[in-house]
């Protein structure tokens, strides 16, 4: 009898095996880095849902109201306050929201890891960061 060719087959099932738990591997990972990215999104969104309740805030409660608003820096992302909207930035992602106030707020580039005050002076919406 051939022993060779009893070899041969052994190998190649155990080849197809072996590229079976690695295709199953790969889809796993893959889908917990989607999941992660999924995640950082929404909290990045949250962030600038916190701008916009901010901005909102002090528009509607009127002159001389003001509000204290920290980012957290958990992972990086850019907020911008532009033209009645508010943009973040994440990756290669962007994420547009819309304020109440369409005039009257200055253009404002936002990083997290600082604490911004929003004040309403006059019915002009200002945003400055602490030191």
């Amino acid at each position: 009898m051939d022993d060779a060719g009893v070899l041969s087959i052994d190998f190649l099932f155990a080849t197809l095996i072996a590229l079976i738990i690695i295709a199953g591997m790969v889809s796993i990972v893959d889908s917990e880095l989607s999941r992660t990215q999924a995640g950082e999104l929404g909290e990045a969104r949250m962030m600038g849902e916190r701008v916009v309740g901010a901005v909102n805030a002090a528009y509607t409660n009127g002159p001389g109201y003001a509000v204290n608003l920290t980012l957290t820096s958990d992972f990086p992302y850019t907020i911008e306050v532009r033209n009645g909207r508010v943009t973040v930035f994440y990756k290669s992602s962007t994420i547009r929201l819309n304020l109440i106030p369409k005039v009257n707020v200055t253009t404002t580039n936002m990083t997290p890891g600082f604490t911004y005050t929003v004040r309403n002076q006059n019915g002009t919406i200002t945003i400055t960061r602490l030191t």
